[in-house]
């Protein structure tokens, strides 16, 4: 099948036999191909994900074709019109020079397990390993992530251990793609592998928490829709992970105009599809909407304040896509898989694409937040990124074209825009000294720092050493600690590194001059468990706005739940609610805010509804989630069975963090309706209910 086939037709073989003739074997014609595109994954619903991943199978005279190698896809592009790429392709097309480190690692969550993931990942990369070197398996210790002088693998479940869910062929797939994908564009990046246990959102959402606690993380790819909208404030767990300034990149769908979940999220990066043609030499030469890139306005999540679109058509909602990537499977990325029962090489697209690409590029630069001058990476994405703007193509029809049609600026179906062809170095461009302005008394003293930034805005990774000096009115060493002789100023403090330079303003005050007129606590809220402990500080603040120096004696106290002691070390007590900190000096005062919680649990049962005919039974997962520490045991107890019904939990007490199963049993004569079950634990005085739905049909 994967070569030329030289035969003898009967019809030619009789007529060399008629005329007696003696001919060499004739050659067949060349072989007709073709192709079809098929989505990997059924669909999903408003509460479970669908991968987002397209197949093109190519045909040979109208048999399934399967490459060997790489190597066969470039032999066969033309007659099979089909464009695709290699990892050095892709990065060509896009300009990307940069190969990241080990220290950064881009987290993949997916559902279902791939049993192959490491080996066919090890292929993939052993197909050109001078760009992507051997990568080690160090799933028996996420530690090893970060630590190594090389790439590392890790593979675990939705909780981070080691027993994985059930496999499922299409979902195999899709992580293929996915780590394959975030290799080409970031080689040397370490990948965390996370597989939830189902597609449902509560156990991506899992999953997704997960890979947010695991160290070096800097961005997390969801290559999966939901068939819809859904509310992020279901499903927070997308959002929850972006605000601790992990790039959150999801896909957001391949069905054309329409929105799915979680590209909608409010801080989630929404990536959109595109077809990417290059040239001779293989650069780009133009980029286009993908007609299968989804695009539009969420039905229930908010825009983020960064989100600027001028006249935006989603008003205060949120608008599909944020960023846009490679997702054509005419156009799309060649991986190494298992796909219709047969290993070997095929051609894959869709946003599923789109979604690691972007997710690795953001992982190889090095983070956003939340100790950079951005809190998220989606922040960083609306207002300092920089893209190709993609301005033509279309994904369907809709009432307002900027939500299907391509053009100048953002658009739905390619958001901000594409890769930017200058993934180029980071290169010293600035040097930010902060604070940016100071007020220091005769004989005090004050705290400069620097920070080196890069064209993007970026703090480098390697920040160069800086060379201090002041204009005036006192001396500044060579950590930055300014120490203020003489009245006057401002003075300007300047950081040099790298030939660039930085400065700041210091005003240096004689010490009767000074007058407090604000105080500030920090942090301005915290929550603490009954029984812990928050400290918090105060600074005083003189008439000009400026740090004092040095700064008066504070005086703590606080309105209930506990105690504070002269140097503002709270300590809980036993009663929940939210109570107000107090620092004051000199008849100023400054507040904060402190929560105390007490120990509970939650309970949650899925499926929220079930069907079940006369004389069957159905099984529930009930599971009892630890709030504010809670550790104790739970009982459970069902009311709402109808007459002639049972139901029997596997485990009553449940530990907290655990869950368990209850079994429900009809009888032939139980009535033909909905009912709705209350499913009650109690711990001690503690107790909560949830409900769940059965429906018995004849």
């Amino acid at each position: 099948m994967h070569s030329a086939v030289r035969r003898v037709t009967a019809a030619a073989a009789a007529l060399l036999l008629m005329s007696g003739l003696i001919a060499s074997t004739a050659t067949a014609a060349a072989p007709t191909w073709s192709h079809r595109d098929a989505r990997v994954c059924p669909p999903g619903t408003a509460d479970t994900a669908a991968c987002d991943s397209v197949a093109r199978m190519l045909f040979q005279d109208g048999l399934p074709y399967v490459a060997r190698s790489p190597q066969d896809f470039g032999r066969i592009a033309k007659p099979a019109a089909s464009v695709s790429y290699t990892a050095v392709g892709i990065r060509t097309a896009y300009g990307i020079t940069g190969v990241g480190d080990p220290s950064k690692v881009i987290a993949i969550v997916d559902a279902f397990d791939n049993p192959n993931a490491y080996s066919h990942l090890s292929t993939y990369r052993s197909s050109d390993s001078t760009l992507m070197p051997a990568m080690a398996d160090c799933s028996s210790s996420l530690s090893k992530l970060t630590s190594g002088p090389g790439p590392c693998f890790a593979k675990v479940n939705q909780t981070g251990g080691s027993s994985y869910p059930t496999a499922d062929s299409g979902w195999a797939t899709e992580i293929d793609l996915d780590l394959q994908a975030a290799s080409a564009v970031c080689p040397d990046c370490s990948i965390l592998l996370v597989e939830a246990n189902s597609a449902s959102f509560a156990d991506l959402g899992t999953a997704v928490t997960f890979a947010s606690t695991v160290g070096g993380v800097r961005a997390i790819s969801n290559s999966y829709s939901s068939n819809g909208d859904a509310p992020g404030s279901s499903y927070p767990q997308w959002d929850n992970a972006a605000k601790k300034g992990i790039a959150v990149m999801a896909s957001t769908g391949d069905g054309g105009y329409g929105v799915g979940f979680p590209a909608t999220g409010t801080y989630v990066l929404g990536v959109g599809g595109t077809n990417v043609q290059v040239d001779a030499t293989g650069v780009r030469s133009s980029e286009t909407a993908w007609s299968g890139s989804g695009s539009g306005c969420s039905s229930y999540n908010a825009a983020p304040s960064w989100q600027v679109i001028s006249g935006s058509p989603c008003g205060t909602r949120k608008a599909i896509a944020d960023l846009s990537a490679d997702a054509d499977p005419n156009s799309g990325l060649q991986i190494y898989t298992t796909y219709n029962n047969a290993t070997g090489w095929y051609i894959f697209g869709g946003t599923s694409l789109s979604s690691p690409l972007m997710g690795a590029l953001y992982t190889m630069q090095g983070g956003y937040g939340p100790n950079t001058s951005y809190p998220t990476a989606s922040q960083y994405a609306w207002t300092a990124a920089k893209y190709y703007d993609v301005t033509s193509g279309s994904n369907g029809r809709c009432r307002t074209s900027v939500l299907c049609t391509a053009g100048p600026g953002w658009d739905g179906p390619t958001g901000l825009g594409s890769i930017a062809s200058a993934s180029s170095a980071p290169v010293l461009t600035t040097i930010s000294v902060s604070p940016t302005s100071a007020s220091v008394a005769v004989g005090g003293a004050q705290q400069f720092s620097a920070t080196a930034l890069d064209q993007n805005g970026v703090p480098m990774t390697s920040q160069p050493a800086f060379t201090w000096s002041v204009s005036g009115g006192g001396s500044i060493d060579q950590t930055g600690l300014f120490s203020g002789t003489t009245a006057g100023g401002p003075y300007t403090v300047t950081a040099a590194g790298g030939g660039i330079a930085g400065t700041a303003q210091v005003t240096v005050t004689a010490p009767d001059s000074q007058t407090p007129t604000s105080i500030t606590v920090s942090p301005a809220s915290a929550s603490v468990a009954a029984g812990g402990t928050q400290q918090f500080t105060a600074t005083g603040y003189d008439q000009n706005g400026s740090l004092m120096s040095p700064q008066p004696t504070f005086t703590w106290s606080v309105s209930g739940g506990g105690s504070i002691s002269s140097s503002g070390l709270f300590t809980a007590g036993s009663t929940a609610g939210t109570f107000t900190v107090t620092a004051s000096s000199g008849g100023v005062s400054g507040t904060a805010s402190v929560t105390v919680t007490v120990p509970d649990f939650s309970l949650s049962a899925s499926p929220t509804s079930q069907s079940v005919k006369r004389g069957g039974s159905v099984i529930y997962t009930v599971s009892v989630g630890s709030l504010s520490g809670f550790n104790g045991s739970v009982s459970l107890s069902v009311s709402g069975l109808p007459s002639g019904v049972t139901a029997t939990f596997s485990a009553s007490p449940v530990s907290a963090g655990s869950s368990t199963t209850m079994t429900v049993q009809t009888s032939t004569g139980t009535k033909t309706r909905t009912y709705t079950l209350t499913i009650t634990g109690v711990s001690g005085g503690l107790s909560h209910s949830t409900s769940v739905s059965l429906r018995v049909t004849k």
